[in-house]
């Protein structure tokens, strides 16, 4: 008799940046081929028969009949034990894998038959969905083996397959990117059965378990579209639309190497660029506008910038890919967070990741305008105004010179609690000034100084 295998608890974990703005995602313009898959062996033992085979494992029982005919049986009790029956995949019983959207931010949609509903944190990724991102935004979901996509802005990607037949044990995980990038963490499995393919429109990436990236340029035809796979860690092995790819990972792209697909042909692997470094103070971000200096990197044509909430950078919240080597961000809540770099080079392809943490912490001081004098009885007032802004308090300590700032201050006054201060009758002449700051945040103290600023009186 055959005995059906005992399936593994479920374990669910999960795991998804701002390009510059883009039309958003459409939907599909030419039909996704069906994913095929070749047929999947099974060894006969003692005593299995067509019909218990096609009650155990198929999805329908009777049709034991379509493996008859396949492996030309003449009689479905006279199975040879130790011979190999090879099984239309599409024929057997599978079990769906559980997969949940972890994280996201920005406007994501969840398109099921065609209808799009906005994301919600946890909500379960079904095979025949596809997950859809506008600009600006950014989603990752997680398979219970841990195994995660992560998508940036302008992306869609189809769930071709997320099953786990049960004859074998394996899972069966086809993805179809429609357009856009993703990265891709697949939790290695060494069964061959198991499937972990990412398609596009022109190309095949298939895994067994690794760290990649996938992107698709959507095109007016076929022809015309574009793919590359990029290897993080592992090997991938990459064909074009209409082949099937090695499963046993002969000739696979190497961790470090890239390849573009185009016009029926994968092209020669391409060595990655290498990871950049961050530059100096980019990890101590006090500034208005959080922004990064990269240390430039050879044979690169653009950088690219990503911004998460945690060390995985599953929680994407911004992107930036620029010409030169560095990137603005703007304004940025108080926190802990991690930015991931690398280049680009002149055929597109991104190269390796060089990942930071960096704390956020405002602590702005800004001069304000040029004091006027104002009148008032026979005294000229002039006041100085400054702006201070970020968690804490402050002290502040007013300046004021005459010619060079190296001589000594004529005005120098320590431990204002306001930002302004009124000096009277200053006589004609060139000055200059500046505010410097004591913070008090968390038991420590910290000092900030602020530029030199120069004020004409008279001629």
């Amino acid at each position: 008799m055959i005995q059906r295998p005992c399936l593994p608890a479920l374990a669910l974990i999960v795991m998804a940046v701002s390009a510059p703005a883009m039309a958003a995602p459409k939907a599909a313009s030419r039909p996704a081929p069906k994913p095929t898959a070749p047929p999947v062996p099974y060894t006969v033992r003692k005593g299995d028969t067509l019909f218990d085979l096609g009650k155990a494992y198929l999805s329908k029982p009777g049709d034991y009949r379509h493996v008859q005919r396949a492996n030309q049986i003449s009689r479905p009790k006279g199975l040879k034990p130790g011979s190999t029956l090879r099984i239309d995949p599409d024929l057997l019983k599978t079990t769906p894998i559980a997969a949940r959207l972890s994280a996201f931010s920005g406007k994501v949609e969840i398109e099921t038959e065609g209808r799009r509903a906005p994301a919600q944190l946890g909500m379960a990724i079904q095979e025949g969905q596809r997950v859809v991102t506008g600009p600006g935004a950014f989603a990752t979901f997680e398979l219970e083996d841990a195994s995660r996509v992560t998508l940036p802005s302008n992306t869609a990607i189809r769930v071709e397959r997320l099953r786990n037949v049960v004859m074998t044990n394996a899972p069966q995980r086809v993805f179809r990117l429609d357009e856009g990038r993703g990265t891709i963490s697949a939790t290695p499995n060494p069964d061959p059965n198991a499937r972990f393919d990412v398609r596009t429109p022109v190309s095949i990436s298939a895994v067994r378990g690794t760290e990649f990236r996938v992107s698709a340029d959507q095109a007016a035809s076929d022809s015309a579209a574009r793919a590359q796979t990029m290897v993080i860690k592992g090997a991938v092995a990459v064909a074009t639309a209409d082949a099937e790819p090695a499963r046993d990972l002969a000739g696979a792209v190497q961790a470090g190497y890239g390849v573009s697909v185009a016009a029926g042909a994968v092209s020669a692997p391409v060595a990655l660029l290498p990871a950049p470094r961050l530059g100096e103070g980019g990890q101590t971000q006090g500034d208005k506008s959080v922004h990064f200096a990269v240390q430039p990197v050879t044979g690169a044509a653009a950088y690219r910038l990503q911004l998460s909430r945690d060390a995985g950078f599953v929680d994407l919240f911004a992107e930036a890919t620029q010409p030169g080597p560095a990137a603005d961000f703007g304004a940025l809540e108080n926190g802990t967070y991690f930015v991931r770099l690398t280049a680009l080079d002149g055929g597109g392809l991104e190269g390796l990741p060089a990942d930071y943490s960096f704390d956020r912490d405002l602590d702005v001081l800004e001069p304000g305008a040029s004091p006027t004098a104002q009148a008032e009885g026979k005294h000229r007032k002039f006041l100085f105004r400054w702006n201070a802004a970020g968690d804490g308090q402050r002290s502040y300590r007013f300046q004021l010179f005459t010619g060079a700032e190296s001589s000594r201050p004529v005005v120098d006054q320590p431990g204002l609690s306001e930002p302004q201060l009124t000096l009277v009758d200053l006589p004609p002449g060139t000055y200059g000034w500046r505010v410097s700051a004591l913070r008090f945040k968390d038991g420590k103290v910290t000092e900030k100084v602020g530029p030199l600023q120069t004020l004409q009186i008279g001629r």
